[in-house]
């Protein structure tokens, strides 16, 4: 048993030792999580200057470090630099479905807006606010007076959740983005194409979690109640409609693209207990 869990915990941070990154990945890759893209655009730059063909395993899917950079830009609504980001990560893992997947999403939510004017309230401004204690009427009457500098989405929103916003500080801040987009908004070509883009992310994550359900040791532990493919599956529906609408196709790759990352450490977790259990 002390084996099985060595091995696993090495696979699990084993993520280009060789280059010395394995810890400023992991930073990188806690602080998305906690909510504070800008920090975590700060490890995971160190890691793609340090070895820009840097690819991950560990959390699955395989991805490149740039899929990592691009997806803290578009959590902190800098959707220009996502792009480009995403576009290198591509060029480096042709089948990095998520980075796909999130490229997708700046195309239709407007990469070409312009960045947001420094003085905006950050993500990673607000989730430090309520962290300290600052009430959330007060974080929404700031983020008003200043504007925000991101969209609330499927991560950003469980995020601020977590940090200890409440329903009235969440629909506060989906009012000030519904107003930013309309200030920029993509045509439709472009949404099409974004469309077009994520669904064939879509179909990529779906064979491959197939694949490692039905293949691999670890699968009987990813996805136990089918909800992530229950999600692609929604999402590909969405996506090839013939009236598609933009903001729903939107809301489901943001939840894909959520779980997954979320689903790595539960099944990591969920394996670990099972070979404990075994171990008795």
């Amino acid at each position: 048993m002390k084996i099985r869990q060595l091995l696993f915990l090495a696979t699990s941070i084993a993520i280009a030792a060789c280059a010395g990154s394995g810890t400023s990945f992991l930073a990188g890759r806690q602080a998305l999580l906690r909510g504070e893209p800008d920090n975590a655009v700060g490890y995971f730059d160190q890691v793609a200057q340090s070895d820009p063909s840097l690819v991950v395993s560990s959390p699955p899917p395989r991805k490149s470090i740039w899929t990592y950079v691009g997806r803290a830009h578009y959590n902190a609504g800098r959707y220009g630099q996502a792009k480009t980001a995403l576009d290198k990560a591509l060029t480096y893992v042709k089948d990095d479905h998520v980075a796909r997947l999130y490229r997708g999403l700046t195309m239709i939510r407007g990469y070409t807006a312009p960045p947001p004017a420094t003085t905006f309230f950050t993500l990673q401004e607000i989730s430090y606010a309520l962290r300290e204690g600052v009430s959330p009427r007060r974080v929404g009457a700031i983020a008003r007076e200043r504007g925000v500098a991101f969209d609330l989405n499927v991560e950003t929103e469980n995020q601020l959740k977590t940090a200890g916003a409440d329903s009235v500080l969440l629909d506060e801040l989906k009012k000030l983005r519904a107003e930013r987009a309309n200030q920029s908004k993509p045509g439709d070509s472009q949404s099409r194409e974004g469309t077009k883009e994520i669904g064939t992310a879509l179909t990529g994550l779906r064979d491959w979690l197939d694949y490692t359900i039905a293949s691999t040791s670890q699968g009987q532990f990813w996805d136990p109640s089918g909800e992530i493919r229950a999600e692609i599956s929604r999402g590909l529906r969405l996506a090839t409609a013939s009236q598609p609408d933009w903001g729903t196709i939107v809301t489901s790759a943001e939840s894909v693209g959520y779980k997954l990352e979320e689903e790595s450490d539960r099944a990591r977790r969920d394996e670990a207990e099972y070979f404990r259990r075994r171990g008795r």
